[in-house]
């Protein structure tokens, strides 16, 4: 078996001619492109054109395994999003729900059962057609800062000075923005730029900025410099990572924020329809404080709103040096997460989950039951179980997809295009290789967990 490389990666510099979509990053940061042949729990056999023959490396010595995934341009009628203990997230639609699993129908590895103690939570997404789904890469993104502000690494972004990178033709008339956001120190400073046409500059002269600031949040039109509201949140204040939604309509000139999917502003621009529109996307560092983006997701968007924002009067209250508003303006947290199944259209009813069959949920209510297509939900009030964490197991890696979420498994074997595993959380399942950016090796040494620290940033 051929022990881990001496110094390769001046080698690869000399032949990025040959470079392959697929790389290889080894323990002593050597990195070298080429295609997996096979993968096990010990040892991957690596064919490249930088090697006069295929070769084994133990896995032991590997850090990832960078891969060019592919995003599908399928339409189902609804997304369920499904939380494990572990921290792992999967996204597939509903097939059924019992008492003892929770089973989803996956494009990248077909029927997976879940064990039902090993579920954590359940959420339903309108199904939107992916415009784009990362970031895998600079490729094909933009920055106006000499030198850049932003490199890339570990399926994300980072910075650590001012300055923005961009990409355009990305945005459509109506489209939803969703991203991971991870700062040091004690401040956010962050803009936000949509519908620009300039993504080679940090300040265009058109589009809408949305600047993030400590707890607060800016909006204002860049052509007419018009200033379309503010918000204020708890968690820009007391939190180092968030999770951004922004929903635009350039036909209406509106602006929706949620902030880890709490509805927080909407904004209307009163001179809707005397801008032109460009598709461009910008992130924008106004620190040197290090700042990560990841998780990016870019989808078509209906322009309809399910839930609008609440009244902020208490926040501010509070925050200006008075007395909180204690009086709740409906159910309590705990009636909302455990009593209560919210609707595509905004509504919500009291009641739990008794069974899902072919698309169909059976929901038990205070008034009797009814039954609901899943499409019509966006979230399960699930029956309360001690739940539990998975065993881990020699051979485990962390597989991430585009959007930025991730999968553990025990990775056994791969074939043309699969990988094969097997995990507590649902059994043994083939993936596509094709469904992940990154595969993580070694994920649970203490010098992985180190190293993984310290390149978050």
């Amino acid at each position: 078996m051929t022990a881990l490389p001496a110094r390769i990666a001046s080698t690869l510099a000399c032949c990025a001619a040959t470079a392959a979509a697929s790389s290889l990053r080894f323990a002593n940061d050597d990195v070298i492109t080429g295609t997996p042949r096979s993968i096990g729990i010990d040892k991957l056999v690596w064919e490249s054109p930088l090697l006069e023959n295929p070769a084994e490396f133990f896995t032991d010595q590997i850090i990832d395994l960078s891969l060019p995934a592919e995003i599908p341009q399928t339409r189902p009628d609804h997304i369920a999003v499904l939380s494990l203990t572990n921290g792992d997230t999967i996204r597939g639609q509903l097939a059924s729900i019992t008492e003892d699993a929770l089973t989803l129908d996956t494009w990248f590895a077909g029927r997976l059962q879940f064990n039902r103690l090993m579920v954590s939570g359940l959420k339903i997404e309108e199904s939107s057609a992916n415009l784009y789904a990362g970031p895998t890469g600079l490729d094909g993104w933009t920055q106006a800062a000499d030198p850049p502000a932003w490199t890339f690494a570990e399926s994300s972004f980072h910075s650590s000075r001012t300055g923005g990178i961009a990409r355009g033709d990305l945005l459509a008339e109506q489209c939803a923005i969703k991203f991971n956001c991870a700062w040091k120190g004690d401040s956010i400073r962050l803009r936000v730029i949509v519908f620009s046409d300039d993504p080679a500059s940090d300040n265009p002269d058109n589009g809408y900025e949305i600047t993030f600031q400590r707890g607060r949040v800016h909006a204002r039109n860049l052509r007419t410099q018009n200033f379309l509201g503010s918000a204020q949140s708890l968690a820009l204040a007391e939190n180092d990572r968030i999770r951004v939604e922004i929903r635009a309509d350039a036909k209406t000139q509106r602006l929706a924020l949620l902030i880890d999917d709490v509805p927080l502003a909407v904004w209307n621009d009163a001179d809707a329809g005397k801008d032109r529109r460009g598709a461009a996307l910008h992130f924008i560092s106004n620190s040197t404080i290090p700042m990560k983006i990841s998780g990016i997701r870019v989808l078509e968007w209906n322009g309809e709103m399910d839930r609008m924002p609440d009244p902020q009067i208490g926040f501010q209250r509070f925050h200006l040096g008075g007395e909180p508003d204690e009086s709740p303006a409906g159910p309590t947290a705990k009636e909302s997460a455990e009593d209560r199944i919210q609707l595509a259209n905004g509504d919500s009813l009291p009641g739990t989950v008794n069974a899902i069959t072919e698309g169909v949920v059976a929901i038990e209510t205070p008034l009797g039951a009814i039954n609901l297509p899943v499409s019509r939900l966006r979230s399960l009030a699930l029956k309360s179980v001690d739940t539990e964490r998975c065993k881990r197991y020699r051979g485990d890696v962390r597989a991430w997809f585009p959007d930025g979420e991730s999968i553990v498994f025990r990775l056994d074997e791969s074939g043309p295009g699969t990988f094969t595993g097997y995990s507590q959380n649902f059994g043994t399942a083939t993936f596509q290789s094709s469904a992940f950016s990154r595969i993580e090796f070694n994920i649970y040494s203490l010098d992985y967990q180190q190293r993984s620290a310290a390149d978050g940033w």
